[in-house]
C-alpha cells in the first residue's frame, strides 16, 4: 500500500496508457473481436447524428436525369412525333442500350439551352452504334462534360473506361473521365466517405507514393470543369459525405428532354432556358443521390451554372 501511495501517479499513467493503446489498436485491427467495439460505437453514434440531424439542402440548379421505366418503355407516341424527332427514332428502334447518337443529341439539347456541365454517371466501355457521333460531341463540348470510369473490384481492380473510339487512351488521364467508385468503411462495410484521388498502390492497400500516376474521381473532374478545382481535397483519404434527405434528388425521365411539349411546358426546363447561370453547386453524391454521390459533392463549396447528371436507375 505504501509503495502504491508513493507511485500512484505512475500507476494512473500506466492505466491510461494501456487503455489508450488498446483503443488505438482497435482502430488499426477493425476485424478483431472486442478491440474494435469502441470504434463501432462511435460510428453508430455518428450515424445516428447524420440520420436524425439536419440534412444538407439540395441544390436548386442541379437536374438529375434518370433512365427510368418511362424512358425505357416510352409512352405512346404518334407516328408523326417519331418521324420528326431523331432522338425518338433512336429510342424506339431498339431496347436499351440505344445508339450512342442519343447522347450526342442530348448534349446538343442541354448545352443549347445553357447547361454549364453535363455529368454521365454511366460506363461507355463496349463499342456501340453511334460512337463516332458521340465522340464528335465529346470533343465539341470538351470542357463541359465528364464521363464515368470504374475500378472493377471483382476483376483484380481492372479499370473499365470509355472505349477508345470515344476517348483515346489513356482515358483515366483525360480531364473528361473520372472514377465512380466509393469504398466502404473497413470496420462495418458502410459507405460514409468519398475519395477524390487514388493511385495504383492505394488500390491494393499500400500507401500512395508521390511519383505515381494519380487518378481523379468523377466529382473531382466535375469540380475542375466549373472552375472549382482548387476545392478538391489533394490528399488520398476519404472525406465524410454530408448527406441530403433520401428523396432530395428526384430524377427527371430522360425522354422529357426530347419531347417538345414537355421541354417547353416543364418549369425546370423553362428555368434552364431562361436562368441557366442561376446559382451554384457541387457534386453527384453517393449512389442514390449523385451517381453517383457521384456526382457534384456535398462537402465542397458551390459552383456557378446549372449541372446535369445522368444515371441509370432500373
Amino acid at each position: 500500500m505504501h509503495w502504491l501511495g508513493r507511485n500512484r501517479l505512475w500507476v494512473l499513467a500506466l492505466i491510461c496508457f494501456f487503455w489508450t493503446g488498446l483503443i488505438f489498436l482497435g482502430h488499426f485491427l477493425p476485424t478483431t473481436p472486442f478491440l474494435s467495439a469502441p470504434w463501432r460505437g462511435e460510428q453508430s453514434f455518428e450515424d445516428l447524428l447524420r440520420h436524425e440531424g439536419r440534412k444538407t439542402a439540395p441544390p436548386r440548379d442541379f437536374v438529375f436525369l434518370g433512365l427510368d421505366q418511362s424512358t425505357l418503355q416510352l409512352p405512346p407516341l404518334a407516328p408523326e412525333e417519331v418521324a420528326g424527332n431523331r432522338a425518338f427514332q433512336l429510342l424506339t428502334e431498339r431496347p436499351f442500350p440505344w445508339s450512342r447518337e442519343v447522347w450526342a443529341l442530348l448534349l446538343d439539347r442541354l448545352f443549347g439551352a445553357g447547361a454549364r456541365l453535363v455529368i454521365f454517371d454511366l460506363l461507355f466501355n463496349p463499342p456501340n452504334d453511334g460512337d463516332p457521333a458521340f465522340h464528335a460531341a465529346l470533343d465539341r463540348y470538351h470542357d463541359k462534360v465528364v464521363l464515368g470510369a470504374n475500378f472493377d473490384t471483382e476483376n483484380a481492380l481492372q479499370a473499365v473506361t470509355p472505349n477508345d473510339a470515344l476517348i483515346p487512351p489513356p482515358q483515366l488521364q483525360d480531364a473528361r473521365v473520372g472514377f465512380v467508385n466509393f469504398w466502404p468503411d473497413t470496420i462495418d462495410g458502410k459507405t460514409r466517405a468519398a475519395i477524390y484521388r487514388v493511385t495504383d498502390r492505394q488500390l491494393v492497400g499500400l500507401p500512395a507514393h508521390p511519383s505515381e500516376q494519380v487518378y481523379e474521381s468523377l466529382s473531382a473532374r466535375a469540380l475542375a470543369k466549373i472552375g472549382r478545382g482548387n476545392d478538391v481535397p489533394r490528399d488520398f483519404r476519404g472525406h465524410m459525405i454530408r448527406f441530403s434527405a433520401p428523396d432530395a434528388f428526384q430524377a427527371r425521365p430522360l425522354y422529357e428532354v426530347f419531347d417538345p411539349k414537355l421541354w417547353h411546358a416543364n418549369s425546370w426546363l423553362r428555368r434552364l432556358a431562361t436562368n441557366f447561370c442561376s446559382r451554384h453547386r457541387r457534386r453527384l453524391s453517393w449512389r442514390s443521390w449523385a451517381q453517383q454521390d457521384s456526382l457534384l459533392g456535398r462537402l465542397l463549396p458551390s459552383c456557378a451554372g446549372r449541372c446535369f447528371a445522368l444515371e441509370r436507375s432500373l
